[in-house]
């Protein structure tokens, strides 16, 4: 400090010694450093600001559901799902995909098969002849046996139950829906693939005692 003091003092007060020698020789760590900072910053609070979701729900009809009309299915899965990052609430994210003939359905199509994919999403609703697409067995990513699950599945279709006419489903729109699984935990094993199978397990549990 009292090196500092005097070399304050050798170069003309602090505004001379701050212009003429402290900023000549270190502005640029300097900015850098801000630069640095702010990113830090940046990044610290759009990730405190951003979104999180303890589950996934994907929806695909080939007709069109009003996303903002959720409220009565989320009453009946919210209180069934774990709140995985403990920030005191459930917070469950709604995947409305119209993948009909046109090409919005064409596009909504690709995106489904990416969400089929992702091992942080088990829980699927499907009108039914969408159902019959998506658990075909010929697709690289089939959806689980549900009597793996003491689940009461499809006699012919073991990969699906049907929630045909389910009051709370029908009450948002969706009146021939049935329900899969897509269970990575077999093959991936993590922590969010495991709670994504149990939550999916706890939310379809629900729905068989509401229906």
């Amino acid at each position: 400090m009292n090196k500092l003091k005097k070399s304050i003092q050798d170069n003309g007060g602090f505004k001379h010694w701050f212009v003429n020698v402290f900023w000549y020789h270190y502005r640029w760590p300097v900015l850098v450093g801000f630069v640095v900072l702010g990113i830090v910053v940046f990044i610290t609070v759009d990730a405190l600001k951003r979104e999180r979701y303890d589950t996934t729900v994907v929806i695909a009809t080939d007709y069109y559901v009003d996303d903002t009309a959720l409220e009565p299915l989320n009453q009946v899965l919210e209180p069934v799902v774990e709140d995985l990052d403990g920030n005191g609430k459930v917070n469950i994210r709604y995947v409305v995909l119209y993948v009909g003939d046109t090409e919005l359905g064409r596009q909504n199509q690709e995106r489904m098969y990416l969400y089929m994919q992702d091992h942080e999403v088990a829980f699927y609703l499907m009108s039914q002849d969408i159902s019959g697409a998506y658990t075909n067995p010929d697709l690289e990513f089939f959806t689980d046996d549900l009597r793996n699950y003491d689940l009461p599945a499809d006699e012919d279709h073991p990969v699906r139950m049907s929630l045909v006419g389910h009051p709370v489903l029908t009450q948002c729109g969706m009146e021939d829906m049935y329900f899969s699984i897509m269970d990575h935990s077999t093959h991936k094993g993590g922590a969010e693939t495991k709670a994504a199978r149990e939550n999916a397990l706890a939310m379809v549990g629900a729905l068989i005692e509401t229906k």
